[in-house]
């Protein structure tokens, strides 16, 4: 028995109408893709700033590293210990940051609010390695304690996917051994912080 003329149209339609509402499907996402608004991922930069906790009158160097789009850690400091051994006062954060939220238009660029936690390291004399939590070092230079912050991210995309980034943070930081330094420092020490620099 021959099939019908009806039958095999029919039959091709079957078989054929999953891959091109498959096909229909993939071009929509790609579509929705490219209609996206553009989005600007920092996975790393390097800041030059100052800040008001420092009295050696150097600049604040930063270094951030982004794991994960919301989240980054990052040191900041004069460079006391290796870039110079100056033995004015300054204070040096490590924390994490918390992106909250991002608000962004295209081709001015992207601020991101962030919360900040971390440890806060006094010193009043030539730095030591090690962080001292617990007390002060042997010659009562320097003593660490928590700090937390809320600051404000700029992003602005540059060639070949660097981006300027600016950031202003406020923090303050809990130092209980702060009054035992030789130069005693307030046991809640407030700072403030503005930095630019390069990301990619």
């Amino acid at each position: 028995m021959r099939p019908s003329r009806t039958f095999v149209p029919a039959l091709a339609m079957l078989v054929l109408a999953p891959g091109a509402t498959r096909a229909e499907e993939v071009v929509g996402e790609a579509r929705a893709v490219a209609d996206a608004p553009f989005t600007t991922r920092n996975f790393g930069n390097l800041r030059v700033g100052g800040s008001t906790a420092n009295g050696n009158r150097r600049p604040e160097l930063c270094l951030e590293l982004s794991p994960v789009s919301f989240l980054s850690v990052e040191g900041c400091g004069t460079g006391s210990g290796f870039l110079h051994g100056d033995p004015e006062p300054e204070v040096a954060h490590f924390r994490a940051k918390l992106r909250l939220m991002s608000f962004e238009k295209e081709g001015w660029g992207t601020l991101q609010p962030f919360l900040a936690a971390g440890l806060a390291e006094a010193q009043v004399g030539e730095d030591e390695p090690g962080l001292q939590i617990t007390g002060t070092d042997a010659r009562r230079v320097a003593t660490a304690g928590p700090e937390l912050g809320l600051g404000l991210r700029f992003l602005r995309p540059l060639a070949s996917g660097f981006e300027l980034v600016g950031d202003f943070n406020v923090g303050m930081a809990w130092l209980p051994h702060g009054p035992d330094l030789v130069e005693p420092v307030d046991t809640w020490l407030p700072s403030a912080s503005l930095s630019f620099g390069l990301g990619f």
